[in-house]
């Protein structure tokens, strides 16, 4: 896999940033179309690089983050505040309720636990190397959605 400039939130990107407010709106159809409710949002900020929409339905709870500058989604447990480590998790029907109502690729729990040291990072900056090199990020999932600041 390649990743894309950008992918550690500390590159500008020429495009718009991911709208929350759309962002926020897709999860809702989606949340809809599995008999769940939206239940929280929580916007990107300086930390994290990801936007995070909380979907319950009678048996589970889970957190749908969206990277901000790049087409990515990923699922994971829900976090409390403070924590900084996500556990990724697969929900295949949500999964394909946001990709039918989005140009965003929902990324499975195992692409997320992919080495880096599998992932070919050479259209990155050197800023952004830089910042790998500082926070030291082992996967996927821990450089694309990330709490570096």
């Amino acid at each position: 896999m390649k990743l894309p400039p950008g992918a550690t939130g500390f590159t500008p990107q020429s495009g718009a940033q991911a709208d929350l407010r759309a962002f926020t709106a897709v999860c809702h159809h989606a949340a809809h179309a599995i008999d769940a409710t939206v239940t929280g949002v929580t916007p990107a900020g300086v930390t994290p690089n990801f936007h995070t929409v909380d979907i319950a339905d009678a048996q589970h709870h889970i957190s749908v983050l969206r990277h901000t500058t790049l087409p990515f989604i990923a699922f994971a447990r829900p976090h409390a505040n403070g924590d900084v480590m996500l556990t990724f998790v697969d929900h295949p029907g949500l999964a394909v309720a946001l990709t039918n109502l989005t140009d965003a690729q929902a990324l499975t729990a195992e692409q997320l636990q992919t080495s880096l040291s599998q992932v070919d990072l050479s259209a990155f900056s050197q800023h952004e190397h830089n910042q790998i090199t500082y926070w030291r990020p082992t996967t996927i999932g821990e450089l694309l959605f990330n709490f570096w600041d």
